[in-house]
Order: structure tokens, then C-alpha cells, then sequence
């Protein structure tokens, strides 16, 4: 297996959090594969499989927070993955910004897995 760019791995990430705080569900998802996982780290709780369930999260998530934004403090490049800092704010009945770490892993040159930590 192709291991992915150190170059690519930050492109993925960058433009994927472009999208995000666009609201660009169409665009947001072409950063992932059609296999993308997501969980939760704490208590390794599926999220999410499959891009189809990615696109009904978020654009559920994009339409009920049209405030939505996530601001990156840090990032971390690995060999393997790229650890995102990050405060999120703009989210409906939310007072305080959600401070969050994303762990994204890599397959075929697309976000492949991501463990979310808050």
C-alpha cells in the first residue's frame, strides 16, 4: 500500500477544514474515501462508516449551525496521520466553543479514519 505524502496529508486536512467552515458539504466530502470511519477516542464509539453516513452527518450539521466554524490551533504531521487541535464554536444551543482534538489517518490519498477527542 501507497503510504501518503507528509504534503498530502496537510492538503487533505487543510482543504477539508476549508469546506467545513463553508458549509460545502459537496466539496467537504472529496477529501474523504468511501470507506471513511469515524470515532469517538474516549470510549471508541463509531460515529460514523461510509461517506454516505458522512454526508447525511454533516449536512444535517451544516444546515442546523449555519454559524458553524472551526478554528485550528495546531496541527501535528506524522508519518502516518495528522493531529488536529482545534475550537469549534457556532453551534446552535452551545455556549462555549468545543475544544477538540482530530486524529486523521490516510488511505488511496484521501482521510481514510478519524478518531475525534474532546
Amino acid at each position: 500500500m501507497k503510504l501518503t505524502s507528509k504534503e498530502k496529508m496537510i492538503e487533505l486536512c487543510a482543504g477539508q477544514l476549508a469546506a467545513y467552515n463553508k458549509g460545502d458539504i459537496d466539496q467537504f466530502v472529496t477529501y474523504y474515501h468511501p470507506e471513511v470511519e469515524a470515532y469517538r477516542l474516549q470510549n471508541n464509539e463509531v460515529l460514523f462508516k461510509g461517506i454516505d453516513a458522512l454526508k447525511n452527518l454533516y449536512t444535517t450539521r451544516f444546515r442546523e449551525n449555519p454559524e458553524l466554524f472551526c478554528e485550528l490551533k495546531s496541527r501535528v504531521v506524522l508519518e502516518h496521520s495528522v493531529l488536529d487541535e482545534e475550537w469549534v464554536t457556532g453551534v446552535v444551543n452551545q455556549s462555549a466553543p468545543a475544544h477538540l482534538v482530530a486524529i486523521y489517518k490516510f488511505k488511496d490519498d484521501l482521510i481514510h479514519s478519524i478518531w475525534f477527542t474532546y
